[in-house]
């Protein structure tokens, strides 16, 4: 088997796990649930066809729709992030991209972090406009995209600072 299949379907398992049963019962004052399972879209390997990972970022969303009850919400983030990852790795890593020469795990942190953080802007706008879906609530699906995505950030930049290998000087 491919070690690449393995390291993924590994990361895909984990993520999932984690999210299900321990980052949506945090509730931390009342509202806040950091989402990890986005580290599994914005690792996966570039050199992989666009359809895959926006197949298996499908597969995702609708796990967790099915476990969190959000009616596809999860499922129309995922696939919007999935869709627009290309956009945001050759914003960030210009060159680089478009020779299919880097690995987003290995890539210096502060790269890896503004990769972060256009991913949660994305995620979370298109998540919370779904699940409120009122057009007189902006300002309550901005709080919540501000505040659940800088939890996110956080505890997902914990997981990669614990998890990302270390470049060997």
């Amino acid at each position: 088997m491919n070690r690449n299949l393995i390291t993924n379907t590994v990361r895909f398992l984990g993520l999932l796990i984690l999210q299900i049963f321990l980052f949506d019962q945090i509730n931390f004052m009342g509202f806040i649930n950091p989402m990890v399972y986005l580290l599994f879209i914005v690792l996966y390997p570039i050199e992989n066809k666009r359809w895959d990972v926006m197949i298996i970022s499908f597969v995702l969303g609708i796990i967790l729709d099915t476990f969190q009850d959000t009616g596809g919400a999860h499922a129309a983030a995922c696939l919007t992030l999935a869709f627009t990852r290309p956009l945001w790795l050759r914003l960030v890593y210009g060159e680089s991209y478009k020779m299919k020469n880097i690995k987003v795990l290995q890539s210096p942190f502060d790269r890896l972090l503004l990769l972060l953080v256009f991913c949660i802007v994305v995620h979370h706008i298109v998540f919370f406009s779904l699940v409120i879906f009122n057009g007189s609530q902006i300002l309550y699906t901005l709080k919540l995209t501000l505040s659940i995505g800088a939890a996110t950030l956080v505890v997902n930049t914990i997981l990669l600072a614990l998890f990302k290998p270390r470049v060997k000087s």
